[in-house]
Formats: C-alpha cells, structure tokens, sequence
C-alpha cells in the first residue's frame, strides 16, 4: 500500500513500575506472556505493511527493542528503531523523526495497542475517501455505576486520568473537534464555525 508506518513504542512508564524498568522496557512488557510490541507487529505484518520506524524513548530501551525485534522479526519486517528523548510526547516524537519519513501516507499506531482490527483495513479505508486524515477511535466511560466484586454493590468508574474528548458530524464519518480531557474543565466550547457548517456534534 506504500504506507510508512511508525509505531509510537514509548519506553519506561512511572505507572507501570515496577513491571517496567531499564531491563525490561514498556514496549517488551509480557501481555500474555509475549512482549506487547508484539501484538502491533502482528497485525501489521499481516496486513502487508512491513516499511516501519519504531520510535522509542531513550538510547538504553532503544538498543533493548532493537535488539529482540531483530531476533524475532529478522526477514520479516523492515524495521528501523528510533531512539528520542524521554517524555517528548506524541508531537514531540514524531517532530524528531520527521526527516526519516518519506512516504506520502504515514500511518501512526501505538506501540500498546493489542486490538483485532487489522491496520490494513484502516489504511484501506484512507485510501478509498481520499481522506486528508483517518482516525480509528474508541469509546470510554468517564463516569457511572460498574459492578463491584460484591454482590448487589456498586461503585463508581474511574475518570482515567488522560483521555480525549472527540466530535464527530451526525453520520460518524468526519472527525470535527478534538481536545483533550484535561484542558476541559466544566463547559466545553466547539467553535461556531463548526456548528454552522454541520448543525450538530456528537461527542
């Protein structure tokens, strides 16, 4: 498909200590008894899409991630890895790499990401509307009751910590707003130029 894939690794994670350390970083993390890295790679293979930049935060963890893909993906993917500053954050991240991406599509995955939908038919779909960006999103409860452990009890769901707020026109197909959970206090203000142009957005 001629898409440049970089895959956004990250490195160490305060949260996840002390799962994660300098021998054992984020992206070699065991899910399943396999490293989560692994999962994205997968998918990617299968769909055909081995032109790939690893970015990963820090030269020790970089050096770590080089070396188990190029054991376990030798002739297989085309894979290079890039080391970046740690905590430079996604723009940050790809500013870095800028140079080394030549291609016309960039498709950008995370490192963490173990889902069933293939990147391929996400790729596809770009290419078939012709679109100037494709997103592949997912809902999350910020609020509300869950089922506890006990029986008849329930508690309330945790606000993660980071999340995005997105709107979207009335069919679902054009990505409109986004901002990001924390920037957004109470009210939440869409510029009117938006609202002009579609009537209505669902977030």
């Amino acid at each position: 498909m001629d898409f440049q894939v970089v895959v956004l690794a990250g490195g160490t994670s305060k949260e996840l200590v002390p799962l994660v350390s300098k021998e054992v970083p984020k992206p070699l993390l065991p899910v399943a008894n396999r490293p989560v890295l692994s999962y994205v790679l997968e998918q990617l293979e299968l769909s055909n899409l081995k032109d790939l930049i690893v970015v990963v935060e820090g030269e020790d963890a970089a050096l770590r991630v080089g070396g188990w893909i190029s054991g376990a993906y030798v002739d297989r993917l085309h894979v290079e890895v890039a080391a970046v500053p740690e905590d430079v954050g996604t723009a940050g991240a790809l500013r870095a790499i800028a140079h080394h991406l030549t291609a016309n599509d960039i498709l950008v995955v995370s490192g963490d990401l173990v889902s069933d939908v293939p990147p391929g038919a996400v790729a596809a779909a770009h290419r078939r509307h012709d679109a100037v960006v494709t997103t592949m999103l997912c809902s999350t409860p910020i609020s509300g009751p869950a089922e506890s452990g006990s029986a008849g009890a329930k508690d309330k769901i945790k606000k993660p910590k980071r999340f995005n707020i997105i709107g979207l026109d009335p069919t679902k197909q054009f990505l409109l707003y986004i901002a990001s959970g924390a920037e957004v206090e109470k009210d939440l203000h869409i510029p009117k130029s938006i609202l002009r142009a579609v009537g209505q957005v669902n977030t």
